[in-house]
C-alpha cells in the first residue's frame, strides 16, 4: 500500500514537477531576454502589471479557496458538477461586473497615461484569471494534476512563443506584451473549461439552493484568502514603499531582484501542489512522522541552491550589467527561499489539511504589521534602499518562524533547535556572500558541510524512510 501511495505521489509530482520547470525555464526568458532588449522604464511597466495582477484574486472573496478547502482530497468524479458550474457562472458575471467599474473609475484617477493602460488592462485580465482560478482549484483540489499542469503551463508557453518573436523583431514598448499576456490567460481558461466542460456546462440550479452553499465557500475561504493575500502583501508593501518613494527604475531594479529569487523555487511549489490533496486522505497519526522527513529534505536541498548564488550573480552581472547592483542585493533575499519554500511545502500544506486557516491568517497578518512598520522606517525614514530589502528577509524568517512554531503544537514535532540552526546559516549565507565574493562562496560551502553533520541522523532516517516504501 505505501509503495501504492508513493507510485501515486510521484506520478503526480512529475506532471506538477514538469510544469513548474517549464514554468521556471520561460520566467528566466522573460527574465533575462526582457530586460535586455527593452529599457528599464519599460520593463518597470510590465513589472507594475504582473503586480498588480498578483492582487486580483482577493476580487472573489475567497470563493475559489473555499471550494479548495472543502471539496480537497475528493474525486472529480463525485463532485456535484451543477452546484460548482453555478457557482462558476455567478463567479464571472460579479467579477465581470466588479472590474467594468474598476474600468470606469480609473479614467479619473489614474495619474499618467502608462498606469492607466497597466490598470485597464488587469481590470480585463482579472476576470479570466479567476475563473481560472476556480477551475485549477478544483483540479488541484481533486488530484487531477495533469490537467491542472496543462492549464497553468499553456499560458506561459503561449505568452513565451508570441512575446520573445515581437521583441527580437525590433518591438520595444511594454504595451503588446502585456496585451499578449491578457490574451493568453484566456486562452488557457478555455482549456480549463474544457477539461472541466461536464462541470461547467452542467444544468445550473434555483439561487436559493446555491447562496447557502456560495455563504459557506465565503466563509471558509475568506480566512484563507486573507492569509494568502496577507502573505504576498508581506513583500508587496515593500514594493508599494520602493514604488511610492523612488522612480520606476529603482522599483524595476527591486522587481528583478525578486523575480530571480523565486525563480529557485520551482520544484519546491511542484511538490506542495501535490501534496494537498494527498494529505487530506492520509491518516492524521501520520502527518507528524511524513513532516520532519519532508522538512529536512526540503531544508537540506534549499540550503544547497544557495551554494549557486555568487555563479549566479556574476553570470547576471555580465548579461545585465544595469540589473548588477540587484543582483547584488540577491545576497539578502536569496535565504528567502529556504522560508518561502518551507512556508510553501509544508507549513501552508498542513495548516492546509488540519483546516487551521484562521491560525495563518493571525500569522501572516502579525508579519504583514511588521513589514509595514518596516517598511515606514526602511523607506520613509531612512530612505534606504537596501534597508527595504533587508526588511523583506526579516518579515518571512518571522512568519515562518512563528507559522511553524504554531503548527508544532497542533501535530506535536520539536522544531526550536533546527530553527536555530537555520538562522544561523541564513546569516552566514548573507555575510559570507555580501563582503566576501568568491571566498564567501567557499566558506558558506564549509558551513554547508558542518550543516549536513550536524544533521546526518535525520539525513540517514529519511533515506531509510524512502527505501523502505519502494
Amino acid at each position: 500500500m505505501a509503495a501504492k501511495k508513493l507510485r501515486e505521489f510521484t506520478k503526480a509530482f512529475s506532471y506538477a514537477f514538469m510544469s513548474n520547470v517549464l514554468s521556471s525555464l520561460i520566467a528566466v526568458v522573460i527574465t533575462l531576454v526582457l530586460p535586455k532588449l527593452i529599457s528599464m522604464e519599460q520593463y518597470g511597466f510590465y513589472q507594475l502589471y504582473v503586480f498588480f495582477t498578483s492582487y486580483v484574486g482577493v476580487s472573489y472573496l475567497g470563493l475559489c479557496d473555499g471550494v479548495y478547502l472543502r471539496i480537497g482530497g475528493q474525486y472529480y468524479e463525485q463532485l456535484d458538477k451543477p452546484l460548482y458550474s453555478t457557482q462558476f457562472r455567478l463567479l464571472g458575471m460579479f467579477e465581470a461586473a466588479l472590474y467594468a467599474v474598476i474600468f470606469v473609475l480609473s479614467l479619473f484617477f489614474s495619474t499618467s497615461p502608462e498606469r492607466h493602460y497597466v490598470i485597464d488592462c488587469v481590470c480585463v485580465a482579472a476576470v479570466g484569471m479567476c475563473l481560472r482560478w476556480f477551475i485549477t482549484f478544483v483540479l488541484q483540489a481533486t488530484a487531477w494534476i495533469k490537467e491542472y499542469a496543462i492549464v497553468t503551463i499553456s499560458e506561459r508557453i503561449l505568452y513565451v512563443l508570441a512575446a520573445v518573436p515581437m521583441v527580437l523583431a525590433g518591438y520595444r514598448g511594454f504595451r503588446l506584451l502585456i496585451v499578449l499576456d491578457v490574451a493568453a490567460k484566456y486562452i488557457s481558461l478555455g482549456i480549463g473549461v474544457w477539461y472541466c466542460r461536464d462541470m461547467i456546462r452542467a444544468k445550473t440550479l434555483p439561487l436559493r439552493g446555491v447562496i447557502p452553499e456560495i455563504k459557506e465557500n465565503i466563509s471558509v475561504g475568506f480566512k484563507f484568502m486573507l492569509a494568502q493575500l496577507s502573505d504576498m502583501l508581506i513583500i508587496g508593501v515593500v514594493r508599494f514603499g520602493v514604488q511610492s518613494c523612488w522612480d520606476i527604475a529603482t522599483f524595476s531594479r527591486i522587481s528583478m531582484t525578486l523575480t530571480v529569487s523565486n525563480l529557485v523555487m520551482t520544484a519546491i511549489n511542484a511538490i506542495s501542489i501535490v501534496m494537498y490533496p494527498l494529505l487530506r486522505r492520509m491518516d492524521e497519526g501520520q502527518l507528524p512522522g511524513l513532516y520532519k522527513l519532508m522538512r529536512v529534505s526540503l531544508v537540506g536541498f534549499a540550503f544547497a541552491v544557495l551554494l549557486f548564488y555568487y555563479p549566479l550573480q556574476r553570470i547576471l552581472s555580465v548579461w545585465l550589467p544595469q540589473y548588477a547592483v540587484s543582483f547584488r542585493y540577491a545576497a539578502i533575499l536569496f535565504p528567502v527561499c529556504v522560508y518561502q519554500s518551507k512556508m510553501s511545502m509544508l507549513i501552508n500544506t498542513y495548516y492546509k489539511a488540519l483546516r487551521l486557516e484562521k491560525q495563518l491568517m493571525r500569522c501572516n497578518i502579525a508579519a504583514l504589521v511588521l513589514s509595514g512598520v518596516l517598511t515606514v522606517l526602511s523607506t520613509v525614514v531612512l530612505h534606504n534602499v537596501t534597508a527595504a530589502i533587508i526588511s523583506i528577509l526579516i518579515c518571512l524568517v518571522f512568519r515562518g518562524i512563528i507559522g511553524e512554531l504554531i503548527l508544532s503544537k497542533h501535530i506535536a514535532i520539536e522544531v526550536k533547535k533546527d530553527i536555530v540552526i537555520e538562522l544561523c546559516m541564513t546569516v552566514a549565507f548573507i555575510l559570507c556572500n555580501w563582503f566576501f565574493g568568491f571566498a564567501g562562496m567557499l566558506m558558506y560551502a564549509g558551513c554547508y558541510v558542518l550543516y549536513l553533520f550536524i544533521k546526518k541522523n535525520d539525513i540517514k532516517e529519511t533515506v531509510s524512510f524512502v527505501k523502505s516504501m519502494r
